[in-house]
Parts: C-alpha cells; structure tokens; sequence
C-alpha cells in the first residue's frame, strides 16, 4: 500500500496518480495486478494506467521513430538526464551515452525505463 501523500511547499495537489482500481479490474496481459491493488502513482499517460513497465515499453516500442540520439559523457553529465527526458517525450528509438558509464539519472525522472538507452565505452 503506498503511504498517505503530503503537500510539500509549493505544491498545490497531494497526490499524484489514481488510487486502487474499483473492481471488476479490466482483464488482459497488460494490467499490473499490484498496480490495479494499490494504485498507480506513475507519471504516465492515463491510456497507460495500471500497465506494466513492459506493457507500456511494449505498445511504445510499435510507435516509435526512427531518429537515434547520440550523446558524448566526456567531462560531465550534467545535461544527459535531460537529453533521455526529452528523447522518451519525443518517443525516439534509442539513445546513445558515448563515453563513461556513469551519468546522473535523476535527471531523466525514471523516463530511461521507457526506451533504449544504450551505453558504448571509448
């Protein structure tokens, strides 16, 4: 069960999401039983409500375009997190971290789940 949300400062709603799903739950592959039990706090588009991470990869993954990103983590990586943000609003096919392995993924709010981001070593 997900802990009673809180209005922090400067915030006006204190929850995010929907709540447990009224039953009779929808029926299919894509539904998350623990999601469709305790809710669904993600940050996804209301079509995608109660799916799984895989669901949701899966039906992407049929709609994506065919641009690639490329992006050099040469000195630091302050910006990368933002880049696989915006690629995944974009739906691009992949992206690409040139360089150190290591890069900050508080930046892309959990949105590198959603796409290929594929690392290559120099």
């Amino acid at each position: 069960m997900l802990p009673p949300a809180t209005i922090g400062p400067g915030e006006f709603f204190p929850v995010v999401g929907v709540g447990p799903h009224p039953k009779p739950w929808p029926l299919g592959e894509n539904f998350d039983p623990e999601l469709l039990e305790n809710g669904d706090r993600r940050n996804v588009l209301d079509h995608y409500r109660y799916w799984s991470v895989e669901a949701i990869v899966a039906d992407l993954n049929t709609k994506r375009h065919s641009l690639q990103i490329a992006i050099e983590n040469w000195q630091h990586d302050l910006n990368i997190g933002s880049i696989v943000r915006t690629a995944n609003a974009f739906n691009v096919s992949a992206v690409h971290i040139v360089g150190k392995r290591d890069w900050n993924k508080r930046g892309a709010m959990v949105t590198d789940r959603y796409l290929s981001v594929i690392h290559h070593p120099t």
